[in-house]
């Protein structure tokens, strides 16, 4: 008998302690500004060497189209040496909640956290040593 009790209570307590809460959430109601519309990439800063590069409007433009969920961008950097994220092309997104910080998911990959306001987004890598890209509309 007491067998049966130490088995019921076991099972209970597993049961009962486990959470369905896995910190991870890609709730469409997060309360997010607007993304829609042309940004234009005006600076990237960070990395291991540490660089800071601005750049003028027109040359990178990352157009959201939140009814598809895609990003086109538009880069006309043409120095293979200084960081401009992707090239040309058209890109899945789905925005994300990790440990209470929104993140950017472009075609499957982090690309990390993620602030924006009605005139600027951040996308901020640089706890993973990686960069920050600023936009403006």
């Amino acid at each position: 008998m007491n067998r049966f009790f130490v088995l019921v209570f076991v099972f209970l307590f597993t049961t009962l302690s486990c959470s369905n809460d896995d910190d991870t959430s890609s709730d469409p109601d997060v309360n997010i500004p607007d993304l829609s519309g042309s940004w234009n990439m005006v600076n990237v800063t960070g990395g291991f060497v540490g660089i800071n590069h601005d750049f003028s409007n027109g040359i990178i433009i990352w157009n959201f189209n939140e009814t598809n969920k895609t990003i086109t961008i538009t880069n006309n950097n043409t120095d293979d040496s200084v960081e401009d994220l992707l090239p040309t092309g058209t890109y899945d997104y789905s925005l994300v909640s990790i440990q209470g910080n929104q993140e950017l998911i472009l075609d499957g990959v982090n690309r990390g956290n993620f602030e924006v306001t009605a005139s600027e987004l951040i996308i901020e890598q640089q706890i993973r040593d990686g960069f920050r890209y600023t936009f403006r509309r």
